[in-house]
């Protein structure tokens, strides 16, 4: 007789005929590194770790890096705090009502990131230097909601070294043909 012919106490069972005998459960041991089921060693692959989806990431970082509350980060971003508290979640933008939120996210992520650098990866120092306007001028965050992502960076960089305003002087005269002067 084969294999394929001899029939089992299991074979009976898994056609759904009734079985003569209790079967025993067989022991599944997971005390130990490798599981054991009855006088077989499992095998369990370590989980694999998927990458947060971006948004949600980024929404991370950005908490982290200004120790911002979810409302606070709302209203820089100019969105309820529900939706950054879903976004940091795991729930997807939705590009009809979401509108450029994916877009503003991104850019002050880019901003952020660049502050987060120079301040020596301190919190308090970026939520200051984002806050905080340089003289006459709007704050890092105001030009950021205007849409003014270069003068948003040019304005938090004031703030932590200022500089003086108006032109480069040069020291040496303007060379005949040159399109502009390098002074005020």
């Amino acid at each position: 007789m084969t294999w394929i012919e001899t029939r089992t106490l299991y074979d009976e069972a898994l056609r759904g005929e009734p079985v003569e005998r209790v079967v025993p459960p067989v022991p599944l041991n997971t005390g130990s590194t490798f599981w054991t089921l009855g006088g077989w060693a499992l095998v369990v692959p370590p989980p694999i770790p998927r990458p947060a989806p971006e948004m949600q990431r980024i929404v991370s970082h950005l908490k982290e890096w200004t120790g911002w509350s979810a409302r606070r980060l709302a209203e820089v971003l100019s969105t309820s705090h529900t939706t950054v508290l879903g976004i940091e979640s795991g729930r997807p933008l939705v590009n009809g009502r979401s509108g450029d939120l994916r877009r503003r996210l991104t850019e002050m992520h880019d901003l952020v990131e660049r502050i987060y650098l120079l301040a020596n990866r301190d919190p308090d120092t970026v939520a200051r230097l984002l806050d905080t306007a340089p003289p006459g001028r709007r704050s890092a965050i105001e030009e950021m909601q205007a849409g003014e992502v270069a003068r948003a960076y040019l304005a938090a960089i004031d703030g932590l070294r200022p500089r003086t305003p108006g032109l480069l002087v040069g020291t040496r005269p303007r060379r005949d043909g040159a399109t502009a002067p390098l002074h005020d």
